[in-house]
This record gives C-alpha cells, sequence and structure tokens, in this order.
C-alpha cells in the first residue's frame, strides 16, 4: 500500500474530512489532497507529524511501499524519528553530491573505528 492510500485510510477510518485532517495537522488542505492523489510527498517532519496524529508507527507510513528493504526502511525511520540529531543529520546529507558524501563518511569511519576494540 502507498503512502497516499495509506493516509486516506486513516483519514476516512477515524471520520475525518481532507478539510479537519488538514486543521489539525496546520496545513492546507490542498496539501492534504496532493498527498493523497500521490502528487506530492512530505517531508519528513510531516511525516512525523501525521504518525503522532494517528498514533501509529512512523515506519508503518513508509515502509509498505518498498518491498524487500520494508524491514530496512523501517528501522532507519524509526531510527530517525527516536533520534534528532541523527535526523538532522540525514537531512544534511540528503543533497550532498559524491564528493561530499565520501567525506562525511570518511569522518563517521574514522570516528567508528575509534570507538571499535581490535
Amino acid at each position: 500500500m502507498t503512502f497516499a492510500e495509506q493516509l486516506k485510510q486513516l483519514r476516512t477510518a477515524r471520520g475525518y474530512s481532507q478539510r479537519k485532517l488538514s486543521e489539525a495537522l496546520g496545513m492546507a488542505q490542498s496539501r492534504i489532497g496532493n498527498y493523497e492523489a500521490g502528487l506530492r510527498e512530505p517531508d519528513f517532519e510531516t511525516l512525523e507529524k501525521i504518525a503522532d496524529f494517528f498514533n501509529v508507527p512512523l515506519s508503518s507510513l513508509i515502509a509498505s511501499e518498498y518491498g524487500a528493504d520494508r524491514e530496512l526502511v523501517a528501522r532507519v525511520a524509526d531510527s530517525l524519528h527516536k533520534n534528532p540529531k541523527l535526523c538532522l543529520l540525514f537531512d544534511r546529507t540528503c543533497y550532498m553530491d559524491d564528493t561530499d558524501l565520501d567525506a562525511v563518511l570518511a569522518v563517521v569511519n574514522a570516528i567508528t573505528r575509534e570507538r571499535d576494540p581490535e
């Protein structure tokens, strides 16, 4: 089930119109409509808001679209949700080019090696 389908299912099962849900989440009704139509994808912060509002695990909103990678996506989503610093790091690296990502990975690997007992 896609995020769009899942959002619509949650909304209708709980008796919310798009207008009422948009008011509860503090966003335009058109955003909810675009999410449900699959025309727009929410950012991570919005996903967290939706998950919290419906009291469902964040991973359940996104993992269903990823098939075989569902377990990995669920684990990553839960980790990001639980750790604001990890979420910030992820947000900052999302749009980096390969050179910058290689530099970040080199730093992370160096830190990790320092902590790993050999």
